[in-house]
């Protein structure tokens, strides 16, 4: 009778102890031992990061574009892996310059479209983000995710001429996922910036109820504010400050109403 395979779980710890005791070589035989299931990435992360900590920043990219040739039902997430290990070390140009590369290979994998899309965004360069997420909508209609992000963008950062048709995205989204609180705060925001706070309210506060998060709460506390329920609103704001320690959407509202502060 053959014995059974060890859990992945084993060869994670195994590879946790061999790198604490300063054993990479043997950490890494553990790590890639982790088999394409619960506990990969994180094995794969982990040897990664192991080879950043010992200087050895090429040898961790190799590791990882073998680890891309070995499992390429994972490749899509080996390489944001990679991306998000060369921003942590400040190589944010040398992660553009991977996912432009392997996009250049790959030109319709959406999550790769979608990661460098936000990538754009955060960066400013909202004709970028337009073009990555356009692409995903035109060839996967469904894709609720890429559908708000740009719905949503388009309505927070658009010019006025373009509202209707973020909504009618948001309105996409939201068919294919009825109950998603990012969602139904993206039909709440794109309600109050056509100018109708009141059909707005009621999207925000179901969204709020079921993902109380700092931007929610910054949208619900300012609709509130311009339907003048300034209680509520400074009271909701107090909330966020004392719950949240980052809070930059909160604290940009702050500084655009100064007098929704809790007093």
């Amino acid at each position: 009778m053959e014995s059974p395979e060890p859990p992945a779980d084993a060869f994670l710890l195994l590879g946790d102890i061999a790198r604490a005791e300063g054993e990479i070589d043997n950490a890494l035989l553990y790590y890639r031992q982790v088999p394409p299931e619960e506990g990969f990435l994180l094995s794969r992360l982990r040897a990664a990061e192991m080879l950043v900590e010992d200087d050895r920043l090429e040898d961790a990219r190799r590791f990882l574009r073998n680890e891309r040739l070995r499992h390429d039902d994972w490749f899509s997430d080996l390489v944001a892996l990679e991306v998000e290990l060369l921003d942590r070390e400040g190589l944010g140009e040398e992660a553009d310059a991977l996912l432009d590369r392997e996009l250049a290979r790959t030109p319709n994998d959406e999550q790769l479209l979608y990661l460098r899309g936000m990538r754009a965004w955060a960066a400013g360069d909202l004709t970028g983000m337009e073009r990555d997420l356009g692409r995903i909508i035109e060839r996967n209609p469904d894709n609720a995710m890429a559908l708000n992000a740009l719905g949503y963008t388009l309505a927070d950062q658009g010019p006025a001429s373009r509202l209707a048709e973020a909504r009618e995205l948001i309105e996409r989204a939201h068919a294919l996922e009825p109950d998603n609180p990012a969602i139904l705060d993206s039909l709440g925001w794109v309600h109050y910036r056509e100018g109708d706070p009141q059909a707005a309210l009621p999207w925000l506060e179901r969204a709020y109820r079921a993902m109380p998060d700092q931007e929610i709460a910054a949208h619900l506390a300012e609709v509130l504010w311009v339907l003048d329920r300034h209680a509520e609103a400074r009271g909701l704001v107090g909330e966020a400050l004392e719950r949240f320690d980052e809070r930059p959407l909160i604290d940009d509202l702050l500084q655009r109403l100064p007098g929704i502060a809790p007093r």
